[in-house]
């Protein structure tokens, strides 16, 4: 368009071209913009994505030093439990352990009288309801008593104090028990002393003078 034809045309057609540029213009910074909003889109959502994993894995931190602490307590309570019973059976243990001696002079007394000629028949009827009356209270706590005369020898529930020939009592058996045993709730608080048969007088003679060839 020459300069007059310029002059020749409206004010508003020579305007459009301007108008159009600055429109063209503006179109071009909105794509060039529309790239960049999609951008920061993704970083927020990144950001967003970390902050999540994050909070997860606190999360998951949180419940595992809680299902740590809850076993710990657990363990505790059942180590004090425990406790608290093997305290209680010691106690129990202690006492009837003092009490054994008692019950041996029981036995010892109740021996003596019997059997002999003027002994009164209340002294003994005294001792062996005294005897009975404390083996009941003691065996509802738990303590059983050991007395395996004319029983198979047991080295873990008994003590042999020494072997002797016997007519009446197969060998490895039981002749007499010299001190009962005890036990507490299948622990052993103490053998029982006792005397061992070897078997017959005739055996016994003849595993001596095995022995001595």
């Amino acid at each position: 368009m020459t300069e007059s034809e310029a002059k020749n045309q409206p004010a508003e057609e020579v305007d459009k071209p301007a108008e159009n540029a600055v429109a063209e213009t503006g179109a071009e910074e909105k794509v060039d913009e529309e790239p960049e909003s999609g951008e920061e889109a993704k970083s927020e959502a990144s950001q967003l994505q970390v902050r999540l994993d994050e909070a997860y894995g606190k999360n998951a931190e949180l419940q595992n030093n809680y299902l740590r602490k809850a076993a710990d307590l657990d363990n505790m309570r059942k180590r004090l439990a425990r406790d608290r019973e093997e305290i209680g059976a010691n106690a129990i243990t202690g006492l009837l352990e003092d009490l054994l001696p008692a019950l041996d002079a029981f036995r010892l007394g109740l021996g003596a009288t019997q059997g002999k000629e003027g002994a009164a028949e209340e002294v003994i009827k005294g001792f062996a309801m005294a005897l009975e009356q404390m083996n009941e209270i003691l065996l509802r706590r738990g303590l059983e008593t050991i007395d395996p005369a004319g029983e198979p020898f047991d080295p873990v529930l008994h003590e042999a104090l020494s072997q002797e020939p016997s007519d009446e009592v197969e060998s490895g058996d039981v002749i007499s028990v010299t001190r009962v045993g005890y036990r507490l709730n299948e622990r052993l608080l103490r053998p029982a002393a006792v005397i061992v048969s070897k078997g017959s007088v005739e055996t016994a003679a003849k595993d001596s003078d095995s022995q001595a060839d």
